[in-house]
């Protein structure tokens, strides 16, 4: 049996190895669930991730950083990865076995020369604690940090690469159907319950429980993050910016704007919406309809070429407009 299993794991890493040379780095398909692969540079080496199209039509790394592969399970170890503090980068800090050290004299991005490991001390001296309502984790590298703006680990991988904003954990949640552990791991993006590491001990808790995972907003507290606990899926939860959690990468794509919209062909702008759509078409409307991604027939308001969903919560809906003509018109809407 001993035998067969290491030839299983051998067979595996054989698997994995010849997936990483051949990635193509091509975009996943336009369906949900889609899946492509991107190559990128992290702790030194080339590594190939998978990445998804979620269900908020939105291109996702499929793997936490510092993963080895997708989680196959909720409490899949090799699919945790690395827990980032927040404004922090592929420093070495984030390794779960790195080592913990006091706040520095310059407790800030630009004051890390020189440390790889993860910062603790208790509240509110821990790392970058003065909570600036202006800060950001938006520079495009370490050696362009300053003193309110720390290097976005996912912009290494790439063009179009970045933190995940607030606003991107709510679709995604909203979209997919997220309310606990399980059903983040059943989602496209198969994310785990990595837990998280104290800012104060550089302990770990609710590994294998819960799922923590940042986004670059900030909060009054530290920085928002997606909370996935037992039995709800929070977006707008905020910690310390010492808490070690997850990072999961998201890829902007160009959307249809209204310039690329030809005169004489039907159209539905802008995409995404913050609630007011508008039907560009020279043909007469007999009915619309609006759906969400369960099904179901929502209630919106109408009038000429212009559809409110103001009222509707944030999330993924399919626009169907059937015209005079017998032309039916369909898209997918995302609304945030």
């Amino acid at each position: 049996m001993m035998k067969k299993i290491g030839m299983l794991t051998a067979l595996l890493s054989v698997i994995n190895i010849s997936a990483q040379q051949t990635c193509s780095n091509t975009d996943p398909g336009n369906n949900p669930g889609d899946v492509g692969c991107v190559t990128f540079s992290y702790r030194g080496q080339t590594v190939a991730y998978t990445t998804v199209r979620g269900a908020d039509n939105k291109v996702w790394l499929q793997q936490n950083l510092g993963s080895s592969q997708v989680s196959v399970s909720m409490t899949d170890a090799d699919s945790y990865g690395d827990l980032f503090q927040w404004g922090r980068w592929d420093d070495g800090h984030q390794l779960r076995n790195s080592s913990t050290s006091a706040v520095p004299s310059s407790n800030t991005p630009d004051g890390l020369a020189g440390i790889n490991s993860f910062i603790t001390g208790s509240s509110p001296d821990s790392w970058w604690s003065s909570n600036g309502s202006g800060d950001q984790w938006t520079a495009e590298n370490a050696g362009v940090v300053t003193s309110v703006n720390g290097a976005d680990p996912c912009k290494a991988i790439g063009q179009g690469w970045r933190m995940p904003s607030q606003s991107d954990w709510n679709v995604l949640v909203g979209s997919e159907g997220i309310n606990n552990p399980v059903s983040a791991y059943g989602s496209h993006l198969k994310l785990p319950a990595g837990g998280y590491r104290s800012g104060s001990t550089g302990s770990f808790t609710f590994v294998g429980q819960r799922g923590y995972y940042w986004s670059s907003d900030v909060a009054t507290t530290g920085g928002k993050y997606l909370y996935v606990g037992t039995t709800t899926a929070n977006p707008s939860s905020g910690a310390p910016r010492g808490q070690g959690a997850s990072v999961r990468c998201i890829k902007d794509l160009a959307a249809l704007g209204t310039t690329d919209i030809k005169l004489n062909e039907p159209g539905i702008y802008p995409n995404p919406t913050n609630g007011i759509l508008y039907f560009k078409t020279n043909e007469a409307i007999e009915a619309i309809q609006v759906n969400n991604i369960a099904g179901q027939e929502v209630k919106t308001g109408f009038s000429g070429n212009r559809i409110d969903m103001q009222e509707l919560p944030n999330g993924v809906y399919i626009v169907t407009i059937v015209l005079k003509n017998g032309q039916i018109v369909s898209k997918k809407i995302i609304k945030n």
